[in-house]
């Protein structure tokens, strides 16, 4: 029985690469960072909000527009690093395109920020975004989403752990939101602060999506974080950071820092 259940288990596995690859066409060679597993390729301007948060010039993780000066993203992808090092390509689908590219000026991490806990932060930009039919922005959650609820998950990270890089924006829609409860049994402690999205092998965030959108109904309701163990062969579900949980803090810092 056992010996059938793994097989099973393999069979399902085989078929989810299978469908990847066909969605995706042919491979680049290895690269650096990662995108949306099984996920599909974004048209241009379904995904106004999204923007590439870069490193050197070079992608590091994702974000989301929130006003014409400030994008959020994950604490833990721009925690130390000088602004003067940092900024964000907006308005494209495709990363390496010469489309719109903002300087930041100010990194502001959320204070209590340690690892993945309250791992969320603003970059303030040195000029405001023009806003038009691809440049957008999204509102914040100032409630929880429905337990159960569907969840669209945007990026350029990898298809798989280790996996290949592609210039193109990729999206999903096969996450839930699960309820505090299960999201505390599975991450080992009870917090607000994180959404869990529940997800089946084969999908879910990866390396380089780290600080992209989790929407539901055209509302921002997390922040890539984490995935726990590998991000390809485990059905473990990935962390976000809770936008209604930051919400005030989200309000009140972009006030502070006018």
């Amino acid at each position: 029985m056992e010996f059938l259940a793994y097989f099973a288990k393999l069979l399902i596995l085989v078929f989810l690469v299978s469908k990847a690859i066909q969605a995706d066409g042919d491979l680049e060679p290895t690269a650096i960072k990662p995108r949306i597993l099984n996920g599909r390729e974004a048209a241009r301007g379904q995904f106004p909000y999204q923007v590439s948060v870069r490193v050197g010039g070079q992608h590091s993780c994702g974000g989301s527009i929130i006003s014409q000066t400030f994008v959020v993203t994950a604490a833990h992808c721009v925690y130390s690093i000088p602004p003067s090092f940092l900024t964000i390509l907006a308005g494209t689908t495709n990363r390496t395109a010469d489309s719109v590219i903002k300087d930041v000026v100010q990194v502001i991490p959320h204070p209590e920020f340690t690892a993945y806990d309250n791992d969320i932060a603003l970059l303030k930009l040195n000029d405001s975004l023009q806003f038009n039919d691809v440049i957008q922005p999204i509102p914040l959650a100032a409630v929880d989403a429905p337990v159960d609820a569907p969840v669209t998950i945007s990026g350029w990270g990898r298809t798989k752990e280790g996996g290949e890089i592609t210039s193109q924006l990729m999206y999903n829609k096969y996450m839930k939101t699960l309820s505090p409860e299960n999201c505390a049994k599975n991450i080992g402690y009870n917090t607000t602060a994180i959404l869990c999205l529940s997800k089946i092998i084969g999908n879910g965030i990866c390396e380089g999506d780290d600080g992209g959108p989790a929407v539901y109904r055209g509302i921002l309701i997390g922040v890539a974080s984490f995935h726990i163990n590998d991000c390809y062969s485990t059905n473990k579900p990935n962390g976000f950071a809770n936008v209604s949980h930051f919400n005030s803090w989200l309000t009140q810092a972009q006030i502070c820092n006018p």
